[in-house]
């Protein structure tokens, strides 16, 4: 990691960059190691939004900051009656978590007791993969010829294996596809009939039409569809960690009983500042727009083909072995992030992270390429 923009860890304490470490770490007594890759002067491997929080959820944070002594349980029913009356749902329809990551891999898991769950591949594969490792069953449905989510396919599976649930992540992640909401809403209204349909809408609100994209209406006609937000993405407020699902109430219960903590003070007063704030997700949306364009740029410019996308990063095709072109691109200072899918062995996924980063991917990207 740059230690400019993450800092150093060694044995679990902060080293401020350009310091040796202690001699009681058995290091030598030097603070540069020759054999040390550069560091990353390009994050592009994440999803965060450099954009930031907006004014009243920093301000919301640091007014909380005051009573970091105490527990933030007080600021949870607010957070949740905010939610709710924005959404049109019940309080008891709305499910707190730490970062929707939290709720997708507990749910996963939850589900899975009753069968496999089946996903687009590739996807956001975190929290099934988390799902995984404590025994689930996955089935991975190849995305279409058009790189879209297969519908059909993952509705035919499901059935196939007796699903426990299927997870469906809208915008995808990585390749940035908004499906058509009809076509989505039928999905989930015929499979939620059987079992649980999860919906990840961790980037809805950067959609062209968030309402009519989002699947809260069928949470609110009580389809047992869940639908998961996080304020993590396009709220900036990652570092803070804060997400939720609007369900079922029963599925709101199963959530809760397995989440063993309450959540941050600053995160629960910065979520409820924002949640919502139109004048904040148009700068957010307009600043992603912007870096997004940034890349297909400098995609063009390098003959690389791409897809346009609606989440805060780009797929991209770099027509190389993917593992080994993220190797050159470390190498020359640039993180991407790289997919499990068969059916894409040449495609990184880029991150929008700040047009300054983004400069640097357009500089070492011709090096790389010629490597």
């Amino acid at each position: 990691m740059d230690a400019t923009r993450r800092g150093l860890l060694i044995g679990g304490a902060a080293l401020a960059p350009g310091l040796a470490p202690s001699s009681s770490f058995g290091a030598a007594e030097t603070s540069v190691d020759p054999t040390a890759p550069p560091a990353i002067r390009a994050h592009l491997g994440v999803t965060e939004n450099p954009f930031g929080p907006s004014p009243a959820a920093r301000k919301a944070a640091a007014k909380a900051m005051e009573d970091l002594a105490y527990y933030g349980w007080e600021l949870e029913p607010p957070l949740v009656k905010l939610i709710a009356q924005r959404d049109g749902l019940k309080p008891e329809q709305v499910g707190l978590c730490n970062g929707s990551l939290e709720a997708l891999s507990l749910l996963s898991t939850a589900f899975s007791k009753a069968g496999p769950v089946v996903s687009a591949q590739p996807s956001y594969a975190t929290p099934l993969l988390y799902a995984e490792r404590q025994g689930a069953k996955l089935e991975w449905v190849p995305l279409a010829a058009d790189q879209q989510i297969d519908l059909p396919a993952l509705a035919e599976r499901a059935k196939a294996t007796s699903a426990g649930a299927v997870y469906v992540c809208n915008p995808n992640n990585p390749t940035g596809l908004l499906l058509d909401s009809d076509a989505l809403r039928a999905f989930c209204i015929e499979v939620a009939k059987t079992r649980p349909v999860i919906v990840d809408e961790a980037y809805i609100e950067i959609s062209p039409d968030p309402v009519r994209n989002s699947m809260m209406d069928l949470v609110r006609a009580g389809h047992d569809v869940i639908v998961a937000r996080t304020f993590s993405k396009v709220y900036g407020l990652a570092a803070l960690r804060v997400g939720f699902v609007a369900a079922r109430p029963d599925r709101v219960r199963t959530l809760k009983s397995m989440i063993p903590t309450h959540k941050g003070r600053p995160g629960l007063a910065a979520a409820a500042a924002c949640y919502g704030d139109p004048a904040y997700l148009a700068g957010a949306k307009t600043y992603l727009e912007t870096c997004r364009e940034k890349i297909y740029a400098i995609c063009r410019a390098n003959g690389l083909k791409y897809i346009p996308s609606y989440g805060t990063y780009v797929f991209v095709d770099c027509g190389k072995p993917n593992l080994a072109f993220q190797k050159t691109l470390a190498g020359l200072g640039v993180e991407v992030r790289v997919f499990d899918s068969p059916a894409h062995p040449t495609w990184i996924r880029v991150g929008t992270a700040t047009p300054a980063e983004l400069d640097v991917f357009a500089e070492v990207l011709p090096k790389a390429l010629k490597a």
